[in-house]
């Protein structure tokens, strides 16, 4: 199994991408009030739906034998969010301030005082696709800003880790592994959609 780099050019061109998280809970009914309690099983992966564009048969080919080797090998592939950087001030190198565990709902990230990240700000680490909560975070006089996240951390991560705020990306898999791959007239490709989800 490799971690490979989503290739460039005509075959990949994306028309659009959809990220949507998965959140498992068991989720219950009180006999008493009615009120629904629910609690989280610390599953939380992101789900990414991609549509790329039709593309001609030499494309379409290169495409489609990507795919195949992706799900017949079980490889994972970057997938970078679309926001590509921070709405916010935050620059530079930053990096992981305090070591968080898996299930954190904040973290501690060392930049310069007066950064800022800004609620759906995305910063990638470890793997991860981290998305700044609604009230985005400033950093203090030592540079260090504590950043609400939207998800929680789906693994645990080191202090120093290194934090990427220009086109981040994330680990994918494939959802699902029967993609079909249309092809039309001339041998021109259709359209394809394929649903990836978050690998650790």
């Amino acid at each position: 199994m490799a971690i490979l780099n989503l290739p460039s050019g005509a075959a990949f061109g994306v028309a659009g991408i959809v990220f949507s998280p998965t959140t498992p809970k068991a989720a219950w009914v009180s006999p008493f009030t009615g009120q629904v309690q629910s609690i989280s099983h610390l599953g939380d992966r992101l789900r990414a739906t991609v549509r790329f564009r039709a593309c001609s048969p030499a494309a379409g080919a290169q495409r489609e034998s990507f795919f195949v080797g992706m799900a017949s090998s079980g490889d994972w592939v970057r997938l970078p969010h679309w926001r590509t950087a921070p709405y916010g001030t935050l620059r530079g190198t930053p990096t992981v301030a305090a070591s968080a565990a898996a299930g954190a709902r904040t973290l501690s990230v060392q930049g310069v005082a007066g950064d800022t990240l800004l609620g759906g700000d995305v910063l990638g680490t470890a793997g991860q696709l981290l998305m700044t909560g609604s009230d985005g975070a400033v950093a203090n006089g030592s540079g260090v800003l504590t950043v609400p996240l939207a998800m929680p951390l789906r693994q645990a991560l080191s202090s120093g880790a290194a934090v990427t705020w220009s086109a981040p990306t994330g680990t994918f898999q494939l959802a699902d592994e029967q993609l079909g791959h249309s092809i039309g007239r001339a041998g021109w490709h259709a359209p394809l959609e394929v649903t990836f989800i978050e690998a650790f």
